[in-house]
C-alpha cells in the first residue's frame, strides 16, 4: 500500500514540479494518528522550499490531482490535507475486502513480497565454541538470528543459515587439560550429554583460573593446543576429539528445542590453512609485519589496528574469518553475508569488512555486520572463564517451569500435549522478550516478566491466536471461509474497523522490518493487532450479529486476524497452538 501510495504522488509531483529533484524514496509515508487517517505524509513540507509554495497549497494540488485518477488508489475512501501540510489517507471497503481476500488466498506467505527474488543471503548466527556449555550470549544470538532468516525470507531471499564454531584454541586447551585431571566416576560414560557438558564447563573454569596463576600448568596447556592443532594422535588429541563430539552432540540438541536447524556449519579448526594462506598473499600488500607477528594497520584508516598472524605463525580470529568469508561465497556464490555477534565486535567488524574490500572488491557491499546487545542476568555481564555465566539450557528449563505454573492446562490433554503447550508457551515468552527490544539494546532477563498472558508478551498474543481459533469452532460451523463472497464484506462499526486497518498495513510491516532488520516492529504491531483484536471481540457480537452476513464478515475478519498473528509470530521463530 505504502509504494502505491509514493507512486501515485511521485506522478502527480512529476507533472506539477518536474525538476524538484524528489525521489520515490524521499516520500515518507506513515502510521497516522487513529483521528486522522491510516497513513500520513509530509512530502509538501519537503516540497516547500524547493518550488517556493506553501505546504498546504502543494498538498492540496497532489491530494485533488490524485483524486481525479480514481484507479490509482482505489482502496483508499478518502484523503484530507490537514495543517500544517499533511495529506492524510483513509482506507475503504475495497481495501478491507482486498486484504482478506488475500489473506485467505495467500495464508502463510500473505505479508511476503519478491524484494530480494533471485538473490541469496547467507546469516551466520549462534557461533557457540565446543568444549563450553552454551550460554544465554549464545541464546540470544540463536533467537535473533533466526528471525533475521525468517525477515529475508519475507522479503523473497534464498537464505541459507550458517553457523561458525570455534573447535580449537586456548579455550578448547583449557577443558582438554582439566578433564584429563580430573578423578571421572566410574558411570561418567552414562551420564546424559547435558550432565557431561556441566561438568566440562566446570572443568573449563578450573584450568582457566590455573592457567591465569601457575606458570607450569600454562605451559602443558599450550603443549594441549599444539597437540590439537597439528592433530597428533595421543592421548590429548583423543581427549580433545571426545569433548568435541559430546559438545557438537549439546549444540545441535539446544538449537533444535530453538527450531533452528542450519544448512551448513563452520566448525574453525576447517579453515585454519585457509586463513594462513590469506595471510600469506596479502602480506606486505594490505598487512604487515610488527615486532614478529603480521597486522592490518588500521589507524591509517581510522580504524583499530589487528593481528593477522603471531609472531608463532598461528592466525588469529581475524585472518580466520577473512578465510571464512572466502569460503562463503565461493562455496554459495553469495549476494549478501549477514554476521550477527555481540555490539562488543562493532569496531572489529569494521575492520574485517575493511580489509575484505581490499582484498577483492566482490565484497564491497556485501557483507554486513549486525550487533545485538547483551542478555543481562540481574542487570550484570556474565562471563563463562569465571564461571559467572547462565546456561542456555538452564534459562530454558526455568522458562519451561514457569510456563507450567502460570497456565491452566486441560486435564485431558495427553502428556505430550502437555509439554507441546508448555515448551511453546515458555519459547514464545523467551524469544518475544528478546525480539521485543532493539538488537544493539541490552535486555535484561527478569524470569516474572515474559511468561505471562496479558500485556506485552509472547504467550498474550500466542493467547489471543488461540482464543480466536476456539471462537471460530464455536461460531463458524456453517462459515466457509475459502467460499466467501469478499464484494460482500463490509466493516462499519468503530472496533471493526480498528482491527481491519491494522491487518491491511501488516505487509508494509514486513517490509520495513525486514529491510531496517528489525523484528522488534513486528513484535509491536502484533501485540497492537491482539488488542485490537480483544477489543473488537468485546464489543462486536459473531453469535448475535444483525444477519448472516454481518456474522460472516465478523468471522472473516477473525480469520484474517488469526492468520496474520500466525504468519507474525513465525517472523519471530514463534510456533504457535491450536489450544492452550
Amino acid at each position: 500500500m505504502k509504494e502505491v501510495i509514493r507512486k501515485a504522488i511521485l506522478e502527480v509531483v512529476d507533472t506539477n514540479w518536474k525538476n524538484c529533484g524528489l525521489k520515490i524514496k524521499d516520500i515518507e509515508i506513515n502510521q497516522a494518528p487513529e483521528k486522522f487517517g491510516d497513513y500520513s505524509t509530509n512530502v509538501a513540507m519537503k516540497l516547500a522550499g524547493r518550488i517556493k509554495k506553501s505546504p498546504m497549497e502543494i498538498a492540496e494540488v497532489i491530494r485533488k490531482d490524485i483524486s481525479k485518477n480514481s484507479g490509482c488508489l482505489y482502496q483508499i475512501e478518502k484523503m484530507e490535507v490537514a495543517q500544517p501540510g499533511f495529506i492524510n489517507f483513509y482506507f475503504g471497503q475495497k481495501a478491507y475486502q482486498e486484504t482478506l481476500k488475500k489473506i485467505q488466498k495467500q495464508a502463510s506467505k500473505y505479508g511476503f513480497s519478491d524484494l530480494g527474488q533471485g538473490k541469496k543471503v547467507m546469516v551466520e548466527f549462534g557461533q557457540p565454541n565446543t568444549h563450553k556449555a552454551i550460554t544465554v550470549g549464545h541464546l540470544k544470538s540463536a533467537v535473533s538470528g533466526l528471525s533475521v532468516v525468517k525477515l529475508f525470507e519475507a522479503l523473497g531471499y534464498e537464505v541459507i543459515k550458517a553457523n561458525y564454531f570455534g573447535d580449537v584454541g586456548m579455550h578448547v586447551a583449557k577443558s582438554t587439560w582439566g578433564m584429563q585431571q580430573e578423578k571421572l566416576p566410574k558411570d561418567f560414560e552414562n551420564w546424559s550429554n547435558d550432565e557431561k557438558m556441566k561438568l566440562v564447563n566446570e572443568v573449563y573454569v578450573k584450568a582457566s583460573l590455573a592457567f591465569k596463576d601457575n606458570f607450569k600448568v600454562e605451559k602443558e596447556i599450550r603443549v594441549v593446543n599444539k597437540d590439537i592443532y597439528n592433530k597428533v594422535d595421543n592421548k590429548n588429541y583423543q581427549w580433545y576429539q571426545k569433548i568435541r563430539d559430546w559438545s557438537i552432540e549439546h549444540q545441535n540438541a539446544v538449537f533444535a528445542q530453538l527450531g533452528i536447524e542450519y544448512d551448513r556449519q563452520y566448525p574453525e579448526s576447517e579453515i585454519y590453512k585457509e586463513a594462513l594462506e590469506i595471510v600469506e598473499k596479502n602480506k606486505g600488500k594490505i598487512f604487515k609485519e610488527s615486532q614478529g607477528a603480521i597486522i592490518y594497520d588500521g589507524e591509517k584508516e581510522g580504524l583499530n589496528n589487528w593481528v593477522l598472524l603471531t609472531k608463532e605463525g598461528v592466525p588469529t580470529y581475524s585472518a580466520k574469518d577473512l578465510a571464512l568469508a572466502h569460503k562463503k561465497f565461493s562455496e554459495y556464490n553469495l549476494d549478501l553475508a549477514i554476521v550477527t555477534t555481540s555490539v562488543e565486535q562493532n569496531d572489529y567488524f569494521k575492520a574485517i569488512i575493511k580489509i575484505l574490500g581490499k582484498i577483492n572488491k566482490k565484497f564491497e557491499g556485501k557483507y554486513k555486520h549486525i550487533p545485538f546487545g547483551w542478555l543481562l542476568i540481574e542487570g550484570k555481564k556474565t562471563s563463562s572463564r569465571m564461571g559467572k555465566t547462565v546456561k542456555c539450557v538452564d534459562i530454558i528449563k526455568e522458562a519451561q517451569e514457569l510456563a507450567e505454573e502460570k497456565i491452566a492446562i486441560n486435564k485431558n490433554y495427553s502428556l505430550k500435549q502437555k509439554r507441546e503447550i508448555i515448551n511453546r508457551v515458555s519459547l514464545a515468552g523467551l524469544k518475544f522478550l528478546i525480539l521485543s527490544h532493539e538488537f544493539h539494546k541490552n535486555i535484561n532477563y527478569n524470569s516474572g516478566d515474559f511468561i505471562k498472558l496479558n500485556g506485552f508478551s509472547g504467550p498474550f498474543i500466542l493467547y489471543s491466536y488461540v482464543r480466536i481459533k476456539s471462537i471460530i469452532e464455536k461460531n463458524g460451523q456453517d462459515f466457509f471461509w475459502k467460499d466467501l463472497n469478499f464484494t460482500k464484506i463490509k466493516f462499519e462499526k468503530k472496533e471493526e474497523r480498528q482491527l481491519i486497518n491494522a491487518l491491511v498495513i501488516y505487509p508494509d510491516v514486513v517490509l520495513r522490518a525486514g529491510q531496517e532488520i528489525s523484528p522488534h516492529l513486528v513484535c509491536n504491531y502484533l501485540y497492537e493487532i491482539a488488542q485490537k483484536f480483544n477489543c473488537f471481540y468485546e464489543n462486536c457480537s459473531i453469535q448475535k450479529a444483525e444477519s448472516e452476513n454481518k456474522k460472516n464478515a465478523r468471522l472473516a475478519l477473525i480469520m484474517g486476524t488469526s492468520q496474520i498473528l500466525k504468519n507474525g509470530l513465525s517472523l519471530l521463530g514463534i510456533e504457535t497452538l491450536e489450544k492452550m
